[in-house]
């Protein structure tokens, strides 16, 4: 049955007008022969019958010109030859072309379109039946216009909020691309902080250990590791970010942000007026640099967030050190005006940015309204893995 249906609806319009015409057409000629009390010679009734079919071929192009040509139609054929209802199809004709006014004609075209075909139904009625005048014009004339014109105002607005709906994800796809563009600037900033400090170590002690390698072998060892372990935590900055990260503008560079600076950054935001709390669980774990920037950025975020639309609700930030590495929620009591649309978090990045971020080093994060009031944010980062050089 659903697959019958779904053939109906890929039938073409122009099939179906056709199909139509032939109906009415075959009906015609069966009522000019099967009649009894035709006026007027029969091959007559057939061409003025058959000249308010045809032109339904062309009812969605030219609406009005169809319908001055069935109204021309119904008044000569009940004027001088046999009435419109004493053969049938005429009538239906009438019927469509009332309808095609509405909903394919607008403005005064459409009006115009009302005005043929109702004028006709009322010239037919008062030559054929003067007794029941009201009834024909309304339902033959009236009805199916305005049946019509709300087909007609309907199929705009669904289009209208089709396109409107299309500009709206068009439009999202934008900023999300954006916020991700411009997160990796962000990100790749910070990182510039955590490389520019490997290095600086790995040249200092390599340095040292040059010195030291005939004097101390023991001490030029130790530097010998340390710049190892500084090397590799720079291929595993940079093996996340080659690819993925665009150029920025280049900002200041005043030292990198991260977990142990959170305690400011909340005081900041009481500062601003936003009444923030602080709570930090278990004893700090190890993270990667650029994890640790990752975690400060997404609490930075989260207070934006709650200063712009919580109002002077209270805010509660509690960082969580466990054993499998750091939970982050940001939790306001909502007494100002929530985001509409989660993914505006933030000072623009929004969780798209928050996300992108912690992506790069296996975090998660989930933000929502709470069912109690307010908004949450939440996030996990798993503790840092010693990187394998291949």
């Amino acid at each position: 049955m659903n697959g019958f249906a779904e053939r109906l609806r890929q039938v073409d319009d122009r099939t179906w007008d056709r199909t139509l015409v032939g109906l009415l057409s075959l009906l015609m000629v069966i009522s000019v022969l099967a009649a009894d009390d035709l006026e007027g010679p029969p091959v007559l009734n057939l061409l003025v019958g058959m000249g308010t079919i045809l032109p339904l071929l062309a009812r969605r192009t030219h609406p009005i010109a169809g319908a001055a040509a069935g109204a021309a139609g119904g008044i000569i054929l009940v004027a001088f030859l046999t009435s419109p209802p004493d053969l049938g199809p005429p009538v239906f004709a009438l019927i469509a072309y009332s309808y095609s006014s509405g909903v394919h004609a607008s403005g005064a075209a459409s009006r115009a379109g009302l005005a043929m075909i109702a004028g006709a139904i009322l010239v037919i009625c008062i030559i054929d039946t003067p007794d029941d005048i009201v009834f024909p014009f309304f339902v033959f004339g009236v009805a199916p216009w305005a049946i019509g014109r709300v087909i007609r105002n309907q199929t705009a607005l669904a289009r209208e909020l089709a396109e409107q709906e299309e500009r709206v994800r068009a439009l999202r796809e934008q900023e999300e691309a954006s916020a991700v563009a411009s997160e990796r600037a962000r990100i790749a900033r910070d990182i510039h902080d955590v490389l520019a400090h490997s290095l600086s170590v790995m040249v200092v002690q390599s340095s040292g250990a040059r010195r030291m390698l005939s004097a101390d072998p023991d001490a030029a060892i130790e530097a010998a590791k340390l710049i190892e372990r500084s090397g590799r935590d720079a291929l595993v900055e940079l093996r996340r970010l080659f690819g993925t990260v665009r150029r920025g503008e280049v900002e200041a560079l005043d030292g990198s942000p991260g977990l142990d600076q959170v305690e400011a950054l909340v005081a900041r935001a009481r500062l601003a007026g936003l009444p923030a709390t602080l709570r930090i669980e278990g004893d700090p774990v190890e993270l990667g640099a650029g994890a640790d920037i990752a975690a400060y950025r997404l609490v930075q975020e989260a207070l934006t967030n709650a200063l712009k639309h919580a109002g002077s609700s209270t805010t509660e930030v509690v960082v969580s050190h466990r054993h499998d590495g750091v939970t982050i929620q940001v939790t306001d009591q909502g007494d100002g005006h929530p985001p509409a649309d989660v993914n505006s978090v933030g000072g623009g990045h929004g969780l798209v940015g928050m996300r992108e971020r912690m992506s790069l080093y296996g975090g998660e994060v989930e933000a929502g309204p709470r069912q109690d009031g307010g908004f949450s944010v939440r996030a996990h980062l798993p503790r840092e893995r010693k990187a394998v050089l291949a």
